[in-house]
């Protein structure tokens, strides 16, 4: 098996450049998710306010975003919208704010549904206790509405980490971009694309049983919450 992975040295100029793309795959999508999730809550919070035009508006942004490819939200990123501001940015930058922004349309709905099982009394209770709406949000309903979302946010990231792959079209040196250059220069695609979805197994299996242990070891501090 090595050896017909190691056709021509296959594997030697693969591995060259695949430790530093998974870095930069691995890196991108954690940056896009953590960006993806301070926009996911601040749409959240839009998207229920008590504000007509808000919600339409928020609505709208969602819509388009989750009714386009993630492809153009890319490429609208780094040959279109810094163009138009005359702004100049890395390809990881615009890589990043392209998958940040992909990712907040869907963990939006993640997070509404989590708050969603959040019981109402427990709103109730801590404005009667005098906390203000940011208050209630930051000590009461987000701890809750993230533990409840482990699962689900979870399967979100996994689903941005392949979707990171994308960024090789606007020349981010990323996993993919890695395992076009090694099957271009070694003419062995097969060999080449299998270790690569090797590697994307392993890194997504890595993070599944990371999250799992995770939700085991907060679920002491929602009891009532499982």
């Amino acid at each position: 098996m090595l050896a017909w992975l190691n056709q021509g040295g296959v594997l030697t100029l693969f591995l060259e450049g695949a430790l530093a793309g998974t870095a930069v795959a691995v890196g991108a999508s954690a940056c896009a998710f953590a960006l993806g999730l301070v926009l996911g809550v601040a749409l959240l919070w839009a998207r229920l306010s008590r504000y007509r035009l808000l919600r339409g508006m928020v609505m709208a942004w969602l819509n388009a975003i989750r009714g386009t490819p993630a492809l153009i939200h890319m490429l609208l990123a780094y040959y279109v919208v810094p163009p138009l501001l005359g702004l100049s940015i890395s390809p990881l930058a615009a890589g990043i704010g392209a998958l940040a922004c992909n990712t907040s349309a869907y963990l939006v709905e993640i997070l509404r549904g989590a708050l969603s099982s959040v019981p109402d009394a427990q709103r109730a209770a801590a404005q009667a206790l005098g906390m203000r709406e940011p208050q209630v949000w930051r000590h009461v309903l987000l701890p809750q509405v993230f533990y409840r979302a482990i699962p689900p946010l979870t399967s979100e990231f996994t689903i941005l980490l392949k979707a990171s792959s994308l960024m090789s079209i606007i020349a981010v040196p990323e996993l993919a971009t890695v395992a076009r250059n090694a099957s271009l220069q070694s003419d062995l695609p097969l060999q080449v694309f299998a270790m690569t979805a090797a590697v994307y197994f392993v890194i997504l299996f890595c993070i599944s049983a990371a999250a799992r242990v995770c939700e085991r070891r907060v679920s002491w501090m929602l009891p009532h919450a499982v």
